[in-house]
């Protein structure tokens, strides 16, 4: 496994463009990424529903929308989630905590990309 960072991911093709941060638009996106995270996005969605319902504000559901959003936008390119895959395995296996570390920071860099996707 490669532990150097994908830099240049232009070659990296979304499957479909960035959905609107509705709870429609990234619904149909989780199911058609990941039916495991579609039954855990149903959940969460509830959950939040409900949160706001009982504190009367819309915190909960703004907080879970840029959530899946991010969810969206690391796994609707196949190169990034399968970096994401690749890191999120060299972090649990890291025979050092230095190349945790490495591989936990190339994390950040794919959430950062991800969260500015989402804010554009």
């Amino acid at each position: 496994m490669s532990t150097q960072p994908i830099e240049d991911s232009h070659h990296d093709q979304p499957l479909f463009p960035m959905p609107p941060l509705t709870e429609q638009a990234l619904r149909v996106a989780v199911r058609s990424l990941d039916l495991s995270a579609a039954v855990r996005f149903e959940e969460e969605f509830h959950s939040a529903w409900q949160e706001a319902v009982q504190t009367d504000s819309t915190v909960p559901m703004h907080t879970f929308l840029h959530r899946w959003g991010v969810f969206v936008a690391l796994r609707r390119c196949p190169d990034r989630a399968q970096r994401l895959h690749e890191l999120e395995a060299a972090v649990a296996e890291a025979p050092s905590i230095e190349d945790a570390r490495r591989a936990s920071a190339e994390i950040g860099k794919l959430l950062d990309a991800a969260r500015r996707e989402v804010a554009a």
